[in-house]
């Protein structure tokens, strides 16, 4: 592992380079029609977490047990709790606790409380409005991204938020929104990992280590 309309209105009535919208060209990569739930990476306790629901409809941030023993959170952190959740199933679900962690995401780093659980989902973590609203997040499904506003209200794209770069600090303000305009129309012509280029002959490309093979390797977090 390692919403209003009317807020989108009002961002594009105070500045267009603002405004948080979606086109044609984010549904290139996505098969139409589906219905698959926004499942994004996280990095959580300076952990990638990977398989991350994003679910405007839950009121909780929602962390299953097994993700918490992964994450080798200490369990002293856990703090009771009497508010127990509501599943789809309408039966209540009494949490373990209560842990608040770091989250990092869209230049932020935000310290959410999860509610562990002792469950076993399809999705390592559970993100709710709550978290969001915070990172002034707009889903779409539909689209498989989720968009924010950076903290100096500049536009960033978070379907995938472990894929980020930064821009020098010596730019003037124009400069740093043209880079990264240009940037974020231009993404699709980046790759991130070998997992975004299937099919590549070895013939072509090939990566490999320098390392000693007698060396013993050492698990690290």
């Amino acid at each position: 592992m390692k919403r209003r309309i009317g807020s989108v209105n009002t961002l594009h009535q105070q500045n267009a380079s603002m405004q948080i919208k979606f086109d044609k060209t984010d549904l290139l990569h996505n098969q139409i029609p589906h219905e698959d739930p926004l499942v994004i990476n996280l990095t959580v306790v300076e952990c990638l977490v990977r398989r991350v629901l994003i679910d405007p409809g839950s009121s909780a941030n929602v962390m299953p047990r097994d993700t918490f023993d992964q994450l080798e959170i200490n369990p002293d952190r856990l703090k009771p709790t009497g508010n127990p959740l509501l599943g789809f199933d309408g039966k209540r679900v009494e949490p373990i606790g209560m842990v608040e962690v770091a989250v990092y995401a869209v230049e932020r780093v935000l310290m959410e409380s999860f509610m562990v659980i002792e469950i076993h989902p399809s999705y390592n973590l559970l993100m709710g409005r709550g978290w969001i609203h915070r990172v002034q997040g707009v889903p779409s499904t539909l689209h498989q991204v989720m968009r924010c506003l950076g903290p100096d209200s500049t536009k960033i794209e978070q379907s995938r938020p472990e894929r980020t770069t930064r821009v020098g600090v010596g730019l003037t303000e124009r400069e740093k929104q043209e880079l990264i305009d240009f940037l974020s129309h231009n993404a699709n012509v980046f790759v991130w990992s070998h997992l975004d280029m299937p099919g590549i002959s070895p013939l072509v490309s090939c990566h490999s280590l320098n390392v000693d093979p007698n060396a013993r390797p050492v698990k690290q977090r």
